[in-house]
Parts: C-alpha cells; structure tokens; sequence
C-alpha cells in the first residue's frame, strides 16, 4: 500500500476510535480563522478535554459512516471536526465565542448525547451552562436549604 493511502486509512482509523468514544462532537466551517486562533482554540479545547481536527472531508465522511454515525449530512468545504470526551458543551461554546467576532465561521451539524443536532438549535446548545457550572448552581442550591436548616436548628437550641 503506497504511504500517502495508508497515512489517510490510519487518519480514518484513529478518527473512528475518537468518534465512538466520544460525548459529543461539532462540525464547523473554519473559514477565516487565524493561525493563532486557532491555536488559541485547540488549547482551550485540549484543556476540556476535547479535540480539533482539520482534514479533507472524505477522512471525516469516511469515518462518520465507519463509526456508525447516522444522520450526518455529506460534508462540503473548509470543515474541522471537533471530538469532545470532557464537557460535552465546550465545543459549542467555543465556536460560537468565535462566530461573535468572525463573520465567517458558523456550525454545519453537530452530535450531543448520540442525538444529532440540528443547525438551528446548536446556538440553543451554546447557551447552555456546562457541567461544572450546572454542578455548581446544584451545590448553591443545596447549601442555602442547608444553611437555613441550621439557623432553624440552632435559634430551636437557643430558646431551649
């Protein structure tokens, strides 16, 4: 096998294990983006716990289908492949600080939790607090009930 063939099959294999473990993944078209946004976003990415990929669209085609991925539309122009196995929302998030200041970037389709996202509602997704933040607004909650059992139990121990 000549080695330009086998560097794309083992570009396709090593895609295919990324996509079937992962949380979630985002296609974007990354038109217009800078080297060094780009370089600012894959460490913001890799310190979620996620990863950006730029390649041709039959790798990424290819192993869409080869990790059985249904519902994914046939990818067409300069399109990166964002595979999360951390916060699931990181990716959406980024992208879409992204599209505030570039006018050219926007998302092309998107998988969160084995459900494939439509257009449409990957801005809804983007606005949405990530796992840590919802853990935390959980742990808030429960601390001001907790708190305020203790001032009912200690003013019950003072008049006692």
């Amino acid at each position: 096998m000549k080695p330009i063939i086998q560097n794309k099959a083992n570009q396709v294999s090593e895609l295919v294990e990324q996509l079937k473990t992962a949380k979630s993944f985002l296609v974007f078209e990354y038109l217009g983006l800078t080297g060094a946004k780009t370089t600012e976003l894959r460490k913001k990415l890799h310190n979620a716990g996620a990863k950006m990929y730029v390649s041709k669209n039959n790798i990424f085609n290819r192993a869409i289908s080869e990790a059985g991925i249904s519902g994914i539309e046939t990818l067409t122009g300069p399109c990166a492949l964002i595979v999360s196995h951390g916060d699931e929302i990181i990716a959406f998030k980024e992208i879409s600080n992204l599209m505030k200041d570039l006018k050219f970037i926007h998302y092309k389709q998107g998988l969160l939790d084995g459900n494939i996202v439509g257009i449409d509602k990957l801005a809804t997704v983007a606005s949405l607090p990530g796992k840590n933040d919802l853990l935390s607004m959980l742990c808030s909650a429960l601390q001001g009930n907790l708190r305020n059992l203790m001032y009912g139990l200690k003013a019950v121990a003072d008049t006692k």
